[in-house]
């Protein structure tokens, strides 16, 4: 018997469990042991495999578990470590533990420049990424914690402490925000919901060399958003996921390709309706109840235009309300637990339903249309978040109200646009992206090179 538990947890703290591949071999020769460790991968706390696995044993005969520096330690050793121009840091996503969006982005137009060194830094997920000179190693580990502290760059999508973990030195280290979109609601020290927090705010932005941002507009919104970073720290690069938009699809990263192959068959020729409401505070007494009428009018329609509702709920949802209710007329559940890309998703869908979700913006690439069911509109523009921007001067369609008006909407979303409409769906395109290409990743590498374009020392290249 092969005890999953022992290794995954090693709540007897044996060490040596690094070996138990050969192990099992020694034991039954022509075991499926590779077969046994891809499903240890697949469903383990990867954090805590690798801990379980690293366990060794001291001199006295006593179990070792490996242990990361604590703070102050990690502090300390940070400002004694040398720092390499070319190491590059990408720690997952605090969320969700993945490796996609921005970040995911960039990593992947330098997967396989061999002067630079990649670090992904994983959490509970396994990453299994390709590429030239590139490292996958546990942020919570020593191993993990020595190559932070040697990476001169490191890309974040949300907040230093919340991605880094560890207190790295931003002197000694360029954290580049990635951000994970082009912001309609308000955000950081510009939201409404932050007026208690700008002193903790201020204190974590200036600890960022740079922000990105998706036009000359979307600059001043970060600006605002980041202070006191200034308008001179936002790149206008463009949004490297926006890539896996607009990039042709036998030119996409193999996992791109294969998801892209599942939702197709999920499809089964079907219109895609994407739904994807953004986060509230209150979440479940937040969001809108659809009635049975209404469900019944929504599964009708559905099938009268041979459509199909796939459900892509916010990151930080707990509630799933929106699933529960739409499951009832076979949506589809397009959560990153199946789809970890929302990229592919957008590249699918017919039509996007969303509130006040910014992937309206991401979506415009497409040129499809767009519909929000802004049935909470007074309440969350003014009480909740705020906005950047008037709904009605930059969103590319309908702004509905009330389910009635969502109805007329929904009626005649595949109906061909006129010269009038397509024009301002351009020029909405236009204001709030200033790159339609897919070189929004390069711009942004390039970027980071000229940070360390002057010639380096030989003990830089060390590294």
């Amino acid at each position: 018997f092969l005890k999953r538990y022992l290794l995954t947890e090693n709540h007897y703290q044996v060490p040596g469990l690094a070996e138990w591949k050969a192990r099992i071999l020694r034991e039954v020769p022509g075991a499926p042991v590779e077969s046994f460790e891809r499903n240890l991968l697949r469903v383990s706390n990867y954090e805590k495999l690798r801990r379980s696995l690293h366990t060794v044993q001291g001199p006295a005969g006593h179990s070792i578990p490996p242990r990361t520096l604590p703070g102050p330690a990690f502090a300390h050793a940070d400002t004694a470590s040398p720092t390499f121009d070319h190491w590059w840091a990408f720690p997952v996503c605090a969320f969700t533990h993945r490796f996609t969006g921005n970040e995911r982005a960039l990593f992947e137009a330098v997967k396989d420049d061999p002067s630079i060194k990649k670090i992904v830094l994983t959490r509970k997920k396994y990453v299994e990424v390709d590429g030239k000179n590139v490292v996958v190693l546990p942020l919570r580990s020593r191993d993990g914690q020595h190559y932070l502290m040697r990476a001169r760059q490191i890309f974040i999508k949300h907040s230093p402490t919340r991605n880094i973990v560890f207190p790295v030195s931003p002197r000694l280290h360029n954290i580049i925000n990635l951000w994970h979109g082009v912001p309609l609601k308000r955000i950081g020290y510009a939201s409404l919901d932050m007026r208690d927090k700008l002193g903790r705010l201020s204190k974590e932005h200036r600890k960022c060399r740079a922000v990105i941002a998706a036009s000359s507009v979307d600059a001043m919104a970060m600006a605002s958003a980041f202070y006191p970073l200034s308008y001179n720290d936002v790149w206008v690069t463009g949004l490297p996921r926006h890539d896996f938009i607009t990039r042709p699809q036998d030119e996409l990263p193999a996992h791109l390709r294969e998801q892209s192959a599942r939702l197709e068959q999920l499809l089964d020729g079907r219109r895609l309706v994407l739904f994807v409401p953004t986060f509230r505070q209150a979440q479940e007494d937040a969001y809108y109840r659809f009635g049975q009428q209404e469900l019944a009018w929504l599964s009708q329609w559905l099938e009268r235009n041979h459509a199909v509702i796939g459900v892509r709920e916010h990151m930080a949802d707990q509630a799933r309300v929106y699933r529960t209710a739409l499951e009832t007329i076979g949506a589809l559940n397009l959560s990153d637990t199946w789809f970890e890309d929302v990229e592919v998703l957008y590249r699918h869908a017919s039509v996007l339903l969303t509130d006040y979700s910014s992937c309206f913006i991401d979506f415009m690439l497409t040129g499809r249309p767009a519909i929000s069911f802004a049935y909470d509109f007074e309440q969350y523009v003014h009480g909740e978040r705020g906005l950047f921007y008037e709904m009605e001067q930059v969103f590319p369609g309908p702004v509905c109200r009330d389910f009635q008006e969502l109805q007329v909407a929904l009626e005649t979303c595949f109906d061909p646009p006129g010269p009038l409409e397509r024009e301002r769906y351009a020029w909405k395109r236009r204001l709030l992206l200033a790159h339609a290409d897919d070189a929004n990743a390069w711009r942004v590498a390039q970027q980071v090179k000229g940070l360390y374009e002057q010639p380096q020392s030989s003990s830089q290249m060390a590294g």
